[in-house]
């Protein structure tokens, strides 16, 4: 009995940090004839669900169900409970979200004390964890960003109180990758980075392969070419430290590691050889896509490039199931893939759909800032150390002060919070690249500076930008002299572009000016200024001469050729494209609609 003891323990230790092993484990306890034997088939039924197969895991889930059953009522209540969180577990890695929902929404209703059930405190944390960690996959897949969130904390709360590593590196890495999934990359690579080291030293093979992994994408997203090909090469060069298989699953990662760095040709070695398979809860079928399509476009392929971007575009129910990120990389890739192949409008509508989701990936990223995160849990903290010290003995010195040190600390997380509040605000409405506004302010000025120009009956140009050949800048001199580029753009836009003027970054290397107050011919001399400035040669930070670059512009006038900003933003594209037309580096206006001639 003493050693179907020291089973189930190594079982509990190791069941987030080998379930290879905590399977072995599993099997020693669910041979003995004592009552421990239905935790040991639960063992068991979890390690399948987690490295092995779904049938696998179903028969040692009913095995564990028959056991339970004939155990102590508290015992088998909690028991099947437990099993219940694995049928949980199944259900989602099956594809049945919505019903993996149902199922925990039961469990929550109906979950016993588990202090009736027999388990220790370590063990019963490690029970929590399991399930805040399943809710907290639920609710990602689902969409739902906060309650996702919560779970995720509460699952590494409840992980540090159980003393298990696995449990501890799991939620780490889980909540890295959702850092990851919410555009907040800063976070995403610290805790991402912790994970790993920590798995690493723990030797976690399901672990190091994920959190590396992670780790590639969140490099590459964050420009960081190099680290994104050290973890592709470590995942490569040490498969003995992975799950069996686990290269094949991350064929796709693998390759962008290679991509970033311009190994095209491994790259499409290991995107081709082996099929995308499924990565934890979700399916790789659009980001092996958006990789598969950047490796064509790299080899001049730009055909095969959209051949494979675009089934999946069209494959709504896919696309949404997507992360947004990845969804924003397809398109990208395709926009870019239809401007090579001469399909400038839906080149231009890619763009525009990619931009849109850039703004939400943005957007989730101020919401999700860990700062946040951690003000909220330090609130919540406050507020119960707080009330805990109102219920104490509030006539004695010590907890009147400790009282007042609470509230001077919660109202100035409170401060914080507001200040927080106002630089999302802030952040959400402008382009962290250059500076500028983003296409969201266009649409929440643009009508007021609209309707201010009709009550006066004054003229409003609008004035879309784009730089010539931008893409054979990034091509030629890479995308950190590209980024250079556009930020020298928008700084000269604020040397030349009037005071009054509304300045705009699209999307891409497009730029919109709202110019009040001025005619045509006043706009075009502005921006006739502004294209001289751009022929100048002006050194980078290194010193190195950032390459010049001319654009062309499209002008629409308020009310000529417009009413809305609907209207002029599209007559103005029109120009802007005649432009493109007819050589570049011109500025032309929308002709005449006839709707009024206050200019």
């Amino acid at each position: 009995m003493a050693e179907t003891g020291d089973a189930l323990a190594r079982a509990w230790a190791l069941c987030y940090l080998d379930p290879v092993a905590a399977r072995i484990a599993g099997h020693e306890v669910a041979a003995s004839p004592g009552p421990d034997s239905a935790w040991g088939w639960w063992h068991v039924a979890l390690a399948e669900i987690r490295a092995g197969t779904p049938e696998a895991s179903a028969l040692a889930l009913a095995r564990a169900r028959t056991a339970f059953g004939a155990a102590a009522p508290a015992q088998a209540a909690l028991g099947m409970t437990m099993c219940d969180e694995i049928q949980a577990i199944a259900l989602r890695r099956g594809g049945d979200v919505a019903g993996c929902k149902d199922l925990l929404d039961t469990i929550d209703r109906q979950t016993p004390d588990p202090a009736d059930g027999g388990l220790s405190p370590e063990c019963d944390a490690l029970r929590r964890f399991i399930g805040h960690n399943s809710r907290a996959i639920t609710h990602k897949l689902l969409g739902n960003v906060d309650d996702g969130l919560r779970h995720f904390y509460a699952a590494a709360d409840a992980a540090a109180a159980s003393g298990n590593a696995g449990a501890r590196l799991t939620a780490l890495s889980n909540l890295g990758g959702y850092h990851q999934d919410l555009f907040n990359l800063d976070d995403a690579l610290g805790i991402s980075e912790q994970a790993l080291a920590e798995a690493l030293a723990a030797a976690s093979p399901p672990l190091i392969g994920t959190t590396c992994s992670n780790l590639v994408i969140i490099h590459h997203a964050l420009g960081q070419a190099d680290r994104a090909f050290e973890k592709a090469r470590f995942l490569v060069e040490h498969p003995d430290a992975l799950m069996p298989g686990a290269i094949d699953r991350l064929r796709t990662q693998i390759a962008l590691g290679h991509l970033a760095v311009g190994k095209v040709e491994a790259a499409q070695r290991w995107l081709s050889e082996g099929a995308s398979a499924q990565i934890a809860d979700g399916d790789g079928a659009v980001p092996w896509a958006w990789v598969q399509a950047q490796v064509s476009l790299a080899q001049g392929n730009p055909a095969h490039a959209s051949a494979v971007a675009a089934p999946l575009l069209r494959d709504t129910a896919r696309a949404r199931a997507s992360t947004p990120y990845d969804l924003m990389q397809l398109l990208r890739a395709q926009a870019q893939a239809c401007e090579q192949l001469g399909d400038l409008a839906s080149a231009l509508a890619h763009t525009r759909s990619a931009q849109s989701l850039y703004e939400e990936l943005v957007g989730r990223s101020a919401r999700a800032r860990h700062r946040a995160l951690q003000v909220r849990h330090e609130l919540s903290r406050a507020e119960s150390e707080r009330d805990q010290a109102r219920r104490s003995q509030l006539s004695a010195e010590a907890d009147r002060a400790r009282l007042a040190e609470l509230n001077s600390t919660l109202q100035a997380k409170i401060a914080e919070i507001e200040d927080l509040h106002r630089e999302l605000r802030e952040q959400a409405l402008r382009d962290p690249l250059t500076g500028l506004h983003n296409r969201r302010y266009l649409f929440e000025s643009g009508p007021g500076l609209l309707e201010l120009a009709r009550r006066n009956e004054r003229p409003l140009v609008v004035a879309v930008l784009d730089l010539d050949h931008f893409k054979l800048i990034n091509d030629t001199f890479g995308h950190q002299a590209g980024d250079a580029v556009l930020r020298r753009f928008a700084h000269l836009l604020h040397q030349v572009l009037r005071k009054s003027d509304v300045i705009i970054r699209h999307g891409g290397e497009e730029f919109v000016a709202l110019m009040p107050e001025i005619t045509a011919e006043g706009a075009a001399a502005v921006l006739a200024r502004l294209q001289e400035a751009c022929h100048e040669r002006t050194p980078s930070p290194g010193g190195r001469p950032l390459p010049t670059c001319s654009f062309s512009a499209g002008l629409a006038v308020f009310p000529r050729q417009g009413q809305t900003l609907d209207q002029l933003l599209v007559r103005a594209d029109r120009a802007l494209y005649s432009a493109k037309h007819h050589g570049r580096g011109r500025i032309e206006r929308a002709p005449a609609t006839g709707f009024s001639s206050l200019e």
